[in-house]
């Protein structure tokens, strides 16, 4: 099945949870924030949070500073 994470385009399995696609892609969860269908998840939901196919996903990256 197709995702699509910040206008690019991933190919993942059936059954993969939001927590294991960030390991996957090679993200750390230190610091971002991801918005399914443009809804933020909470961190402790992403395990329990199982992708579609032509899902949208937003990762948000937190910086330090003002």
């Amino acid at each position: 099945m197709t995702i699509k994470l910040n206008d690019c385009y991933y190919e993942v399995e059936e059954g993969t949870s939001l927590a294991v696609f960030i390991q996957n892609i090679g993200l750390k969860p230190d610091g971002i924030a991801v918005a399914v269908n443009f809804e933020v998840v909470p961190k402790n939901k992403w395990a329990e949070t199982f992708l579609s196919d032509r899902m949208e996903l937003m990762l948000i990256h937190a910086v330090s500073g003002g």
